[in-house]
């Protein structure tokens, strides 16, 4: 399902090599790997690239690339990095979903001159893994992939003095889908905040 074809089932393999076969992966990790593949799906209906960084840039904060395999606006290949949280507790409360970042990851997300255009994505999952994903007996091509994402960039905003978590306000209005992505990119390619 991945972008580039190898990245996401390299990623895949490497957590199930950790692991007896049967443990199978633990709910974190499913969370994990089912966030990057609603990214990548949204990604690659954008007509884009997503590429899940190893464990060197994870630890650094980054876990995908976003990249336009072309130009928009004369800008060849617009990118931008994205550190990506999942979670299933209940988190929305009026327009808005709340998330409690680790602080380690929010000081890089605020960085006033990264290279790279960052974001955070959470993505939304039930917290029964049986919901997750629904293949339909009656359509043979119908799968539905129960999640959503949210997106947010933090560049600029204020150092915290809290030293485990601080709480990130995302608005609903940031959904992620392939035309707000596309949209992302234009701005990233017109040099505009996001």
């Amino acid at each position: 399902m991945s972008g580039t074809g190898i990245d996401y089932g390299s990623l895949l393999l490497k957590k199930l090599m950790t692991q007896t076969q049967s443990e199978g992966l633990d709910l974190n990790s499913r969370k994990e790997a089912l966030s990057y593949a609603y990214i990548d799906c949204i990604t690659t209906t954008a007509g884009y690239v997503c590429e899940i960084k190893g464990r060197g840039m994870d630890n650094a904060g980054i876990d995908l690339t976003i990249e336009v395999p072309g130009e928009i606006s004369s800008c060849l290949s617009p990118r931008l990095d994205a550190q990506v949280k999942c979670t299933s507790r209940d988190c929305i409360k009026g327009n808005f979903l709340y998330f409690d970042l680790e602080v380690k990851n929010y000081v890089r997300l605020i960085h006033n001159r990264p290279i790279i255009p960052q974001l955070l994505i959470v993505t939304l999952v039930h917290q029964d893994v049986n919901e997750w994903i629904k293949i339909s007996a009656e359509d043979k091509i119908s799968t539905t992939l129960r999640a959503s994402a949210y997106w947010i960039s933090l560049k600029g905003r204020e150092s915290t003095e809290n030293t485990t978590k601080i709480r990130i306000e995302i608005p609903l209005s940031h959904r992620l889908s392939p035309e707000v992505l596309t949209e992302i990119m234009r701005k990233i390619a017109q040099g505009e905040e996001l």
